[in-house]
């Protein structure tokens, strides 16, 4: 039964490391994506063609678009986890009734 339940939390906490990381990734591409996609819109150089800076404005706003969407599944999933855990955890918290 021990062994189970350090199994159990070892399982639990290689699983939060795992959605921790994926948010720390998704967090960092989504931020150099934003600054990608100002740094393209802020880019007013004569070197580039009307046509060219669209598309490379285009091409940074859909890698931005896609870098949000990560985030906000790994969101999503970071917060499901820790979600389930404080409610499997709800029968060791013992609840404190206020004195009158």
């Amino acid at each position: 039964m021990i062994a189970s339940a350090v199994d159990s939390r070892s399982a639990s906490e290689n699983r939060y490391g795992f959605l921790r990381a994926d948010f720390d990734a998704a967090y960092k591409n989504m931020t150099d994506s934003s600054r990608e996609f100002s740094a393209a819109l802020m880019d007013v150089t004569a070197e580039l063609s009307p046509e060219e800076r669209r598309a490379r404005t285009d091409s940074a706003a859909q890698a931005y678009e896609d870098a949000h969407e990560r985030f906000l599944a790994a969101v999503r999933k970071l917060s499901e986890f820790m979600i389930g855990q404080m409610i499997s955890s709800r029968s060791s918290i013992h609840l404190v009734t206020p004195r009158r």
